[in-house]
């Protein structure tokens, strides 16, 4: 079986100002994300164009042939469930999907189509040194929020938060991290160093690194990057022989992280970038 487990949701990300102006009002008396709101449908919550892009995203991930798939709520900063509401907030025990139709858990299954497994995914973008010191906000007060979610990763963008999230994050506990995500497309060398002592922590502990081709073959501006698309994959392709050399090929998973259904591409072409 086949997995993409990066397809970008769309979500809005309140800036920090926002935070506080919303803790002012609320007080110690802050509900909690499953008190916010009910869950809904997590497809309502999007614009016309989002649910259509989304869509046409989700069918042709099916129609390549994969079979489980997992949809990336991308937080930038220090994650607070207040502020960063879950698109995909569970029914009771029951699982949520975007397309439940497609869903074998929620499906009727005699439907054939019935076919594609969706998980759901976390995502914190660690961008400053001082989300270190200050928490990722990947703590023990915030797990019943975390937990509704299948998977947790981070994506470091720094020295400080690379080692952070393969020394500490990667400790086993309920909410631990379960992938560090790499930008390997933005720039021609990594903002940090790949030791085999910090990669080979994590991995001890489980973790797997992600390789995303999906930002290397974008072929409009729908992620509005400017940049030559040439220079983008040359960027990608020598990152990523750092990486697999540093892990003999171990413990690294391959995500498409595509915005659009033009990113996306068969397993065996993936297999063959």
């Amino acid at each position: 079986m086949f997995y993409d487990l990066n397809i970008t949701w769309p979500t809005d990300n309140p800036q920090p100002s926002s935070t506080k102006k919303s803790k002012k009002k609320a007080g110690n008396n802050a509900p909690t994300p499953y008190e916010v709101s009910e869950p809904t449908d997590p497809l309502s919550q999007l614009s016309p164009a989002e649910q259509v892009r989304m869509t046409e995203l989700t069918y042709e991930l099916r129609k390549f042939g994969y079979g489980t798939i997992a949809y990336n709520h991308v937080v930038y900063g220090k994650y607070d469930p207040n502020l960063h509401q879950n698109p995909f907030q569970r029914r009771g025990t029951r699982p949520s999907p975007p397309f439940p139709d497609l869903d074998k858990r929620t499906g009727r299954p005699a439907r054939s189509s019935a076919t594609l497994t969706q998980y759901s995914r976390l995502t914190i973008v660690l961008d400053k040194d001082n989300l270190v010191n200050s928490g990722t906000g990947l703590v023990s007060a915030n797990s019943n929020a975390l937990l509704a979610y299948d998977f947790l990763s981070v994506m470091p963008l720094t020295e400080t938060a690379f080692q952070h999230a393969c020394i500490t994050l990667s400790e086993l506990k309920p909410f631990s991290i379960d992938i560090i995500s790499l930008d390997l497309a933005s720039a021609p060398r990594l903002p940090f160093h790949l030791r085999r002592s910090t990669v080979g922590a994590a991995l001890a502990n489980g973790v797997v690194f992600e390789i995303c081709y999906g930002p290397a073959l974008e072929t409009s501006n729908v992620s509005n990057d400017i940049r030559d698309p040439s220079t983008l994959r040359r960027n990608f392709f020598s990152n990523t022989r750092d990486l697999l050399r540093i892990t003999n090929g171990k413990g690294v998973i391959l995500s498409s992280g595509a915005r659009e259904a033009f990113g996306l591409r068969g397993p065996y072409d993936v297999m063959n970038l």
